[in-house]
């Protein structure tokens, strides 16, 4: 009895399947019989999942990949438009600043 309660808190996984074949598929429940320790047998469903889109590898590696160069693009695009109007800021600033400080010591 002692075995087979520790046999059961042990018992969780995952399993990764690669498909054949890409595109929908419909899941059906598992059907899992097991045992308890009376003896009574017991039947229960896994999860049901429907129609599930199966992408192919290269599918996926496409949907989730980094995007790297569109990211250096759009940094790319983006530096000009924030730093243009910071240094006519700076430069007016700093204008302003040392106008202000000679001023302060006349």
């Amino acid at each position: 009895k002692q075995w087979y309660q520790r046999r059961v808190a042990i018992t969780a996984g995952a399993v990764v399947l690669k498909p054949l074949t890409s595109g929908m598929h419909n899941f059906v429940p598992a059907v899992i019989k097991y045992k308890n320790p009376s003896g009574d047998e017991l039947v229960t469903f896994s999860s049901f999942l429907d129609n599930n889109p199966i992408l192919s590898t290269t599918e996926y590696n496409r949907k989730h990949s980094p995007h790297l160069v569109d990211w250096l693009i759009f940094v790319g695009l983006c530096t000009p438009v924030l730093l243009i109007p910071f240094l006519m800021w700076h430069s007016s600033h700093s204008k302003y600043e040392s106008l202000a400080a000679k001023a302060k010591k006349a």
